[in-house]
């Protein structure tokens, strides 16, 4: 019971699209890849070898690559740490790939605090061919 009772309510975490006008404002631009939802043109997070970003309510959000994760294409990371969330990246099969694609499916899996899914999509992940 006390477990239960000092448990915050859960709220799911809903980012917002980074827009070009955001990627260019922040110095996002070429700072590694893009995860874009399926059926959206903006991403919603930026995967750089050291950090991530996120805009969630009014903030952009900054999240440390944990970089004894894997590493995955476009020098991304499988898993950033915020302050006060997490996320996962997995990629997904893909067709005729190699392991070295600059475009792959990926899941973007978002933890809260309490190590609940916040948010969880389905998508894109592009990597600058110069990373």
């Amino acid at each position: 019971m006390v477990e239960r009772m000092s448990k915050a309510p859960f709220k799911p975490i809903l980012p917002k699209p980074i827009t070009k006008v955001d990627l260019v404002r922040y110095g996002l631009a070429h700072r590694g890849c893009l995860f874009t939802p399926k059926g959206s043109k903006d991403p919603i997070f930026v995967a750089g070898p050291d950090e991530g970003f996120m805009h969630v309510g009014r903030d952009l959000d900054r999240y440390a690559a944990k970089t004894d994760s894997a590493e995955l294409p476009g020098k991304a990371h499988s898993t950033y740490i915020g302050l006060e969330n997490w996320l996962d990246i997995v990629r997904l099969p893909d067709e005729g790939a190699d392991g070295t694609a600059v475009h792959w499916p990926a899941r973007l899996i978002l933890h809260d605090s309490q190590e609940r899914v916040a948010f969880m999509n389905d998508g894109i992940m592009d990597c600058s061919a110069d990373e």
